[in-house]
């Protein structure tokens, strides 16, 4: 599967999905960040691969880790984090910044059913970047106040027209 990065394939709320198919799309995400032009992908939401379903990947100290109907439960601290994203690949796209907490607990769902799990610093910043992705919501739509960040004009004006 190749990276969309057609704006309209982002810009929906993704469903959630059961356990054996989540891993299934996740084998599905992690062959995709294996292709050359991914490879150093830290994270990826199956919209990005024109995908509808509530779950993505995280390279977390080199290994890969799928993550089923993920959501925020808990939020704590507040900092700018500079990021960048595989759907958005201008360069005037990259190292954006966007609020973030600095810690995350999320519920999501394991082969044993829901549990929650904490998060800090870089790695609670992937996680917020792709559950954003999973609600429709991209690092431009997050820096919403700084649109001018973004460059792509069209995006701007399809996302002020709604």
């Amino acid at each position: 599967m190749k990276v969309t990065t057609n704006k309209s394939d982002l810009n929906f709320a993704c469903d959630d999905t059961t356990y054996e198919d989540g891993i299934k799309i996740g084998k599905e995400l992690i062959r995709t960040c294996s292709l050359p032009n991914c490879r150093t992908a830290i994270g990826l939401a199956h919209n990005q691969i024109r995908g509808n379903k509530r779950v993505y990947i995280v390279r977390d100290g080199g290994v890969w880790k799928t993550y089923i109907n993920a959501e925020i439960v808990s939020k704590c601290g507040d900092f700018v984090h500079k990021e960048s994203c595989m759907s958005l690949p201008k360069k005037k796209n990259q190292n954006i910044g966007v609020n973030r907490a600095e810690s995350v607990v999320i519920n999501h769902l394991t082969k044993n059913g829901m549990i929650a799990e904490r998060f800090e610093g870089f790695i609670a910043c992937v996680h917020q970047h792709e559950i954003d992705h999973l609600n429709g919501i991209t690092i431009c739509d997050r820096n919403e106040m700084d649109s001018h960040q973004c460059s792509d004009l069209d995006y701007q004006l399809n996302k002020w027209s709604k």
